[in-house]
């Protein structure tokens, strides 16, 4: 018939907005050319819609076999148009258990499905199908509490934020009473939290997803991990907005303040090196203490960054480094000498 020559069915389907996905199993052919979606357990994500054939011998004729999946997973074979065989059940490996060929495949192998270009296709599909059924509003509908209620559901309580209360939906009929557009986060929660709470990044993650589906925009024009406060938009188109704060930033007319465990790791490295360099000035054994104090780190940086740090020469860092092979790092050994040039 030619369907098992890919030549021939790329010219079949040259017009056609769809383009088949062709999957090549040892000598077999099999060429999806419709694509669905579900969530039933043992189609692996595919559902009605899908459909397949490929080519192979059946009663020793080579026949056609196409496969499909509706309310059930169906299997119909052709040779020169003749219906020969006629199957459906629940799941494709069910269907293919009871033809008795090609037995070293599973039924989702052969009906394409758990290819791994067809698994892509079909969970970038699940995660839009998904996204569809999510419930959206814009700020024209924040006077309509049925529908914020809606969303608040979606998005709060399906998280299970503990520490919600019954006034949360002022956040969205205060701001839409006011002119200004724009709003701060996460200060806009304090409206409804205590003012000292200390917030963890789920309940952060939650109401931001809460108003990205109430009509809110991001238009933060800063690295948001490096300050505590990001700027947030009601109004419907917020290009504006993004670019008069974005120009008010850059301009060092827009104050912040930066996020202190952003920058904590820095602090950190340098109290370490200060606790070092007092240990050096206040150790009361002369220069081999200093090495045995050297050595502790001695090994893990190099000449530069240590000669750049405590102000020494390379002699006091091989001898640290000799110490900290020898003994240990840190470890008192009495015959540790310093020799300069050693």
């Amino acid at each position: 018939m030619g369907f098992d020559n890919e030549a021939i069915v790329h010219e079949l389907v040259a017009d056609i907005s769809f383009i088949p996905i062709f999957i090549r199993l040892d000598q077999i052919l099999i060429v999806v050319s419709k694509i669905g979606v579900s969530s039933r357990e043992g189609c692996y994500g595919a559902g009605p819609g899908y459909l397949s054939t490929l080519i192979t011998k059946y009663a020793d004729k080579r026949s056609l076999f196409v496969q499909s999946i509706e309310d059930e997973c169906s299997l119909d074979i052709y040779n020169e148009g003749i219906k020969l065989y006629h199957n459906k059940d629940t799941i494709p490996n069910k269907i293919w258990e009871t033809i008795g060929i090609l037995k070293k495949y599973d039924g989702a192998t052969l009906f394409g499905i758990t290819d791994y270009n067809i698994q892509q296709i079909l969970t970038e599909l699940n995660k839009l199908e998904k996204s569809k059924n999510l419930i959206t509003c814009t700020s024209d509908n924040w006077k309509n509490i049925d529908i914020l209620n809606l969303i608040f559901e979606q998005n709060i309580k399906k998280c299970k934020i503990a520490n919600t209360f019954s006034s949360w939906s002022k956040l969205f009929t205060n701001w839409y009473d006011q002119t200004n557009t724009i709003i701060q986060f996460p200060t806009i929660l304090y409206q409804i939290y205590p003012k000292n709470y200390q917030f963890q990044e789920k309940e952060l993650g939650a109401w931001r997803a809460m108003f990205c589906a109430s009509g809110y925009t991001n238009i933060t024009p800063f690295m948001k991990k490096r300050h505590l406060i990001e700027f947030w938009t009601k109004a419907p188109d917020p290009s504006s907005d993004r670019e008069n704060l974005a120009k008010l930033f850059e301009s060092g007319m827009l104050l912040v303040i930066e996020n202190k465990s952003f920058s904590q790791p820095d602090n950190e490295s340098e109290t370490f090196w200060k606790s070092l360099q007092k240990a050096l000035e206040t150790n009361k054994r002369g220069i081999d203490g200093n090495v045995r104090i050297l050595s502790i780190i001695a090994e893990n940086f190099t000449y530069k960054k240590l000669k750049e740090k405590f102000k020494i020469g390379s002699d006091i860092i091989n001898s640290a480094r000799k110490h900290a092979r020898l003994n240990g790092p840190g470890s008192k050994c009495s015959c540790t000498k310093f020799l300069p040039g050693g």
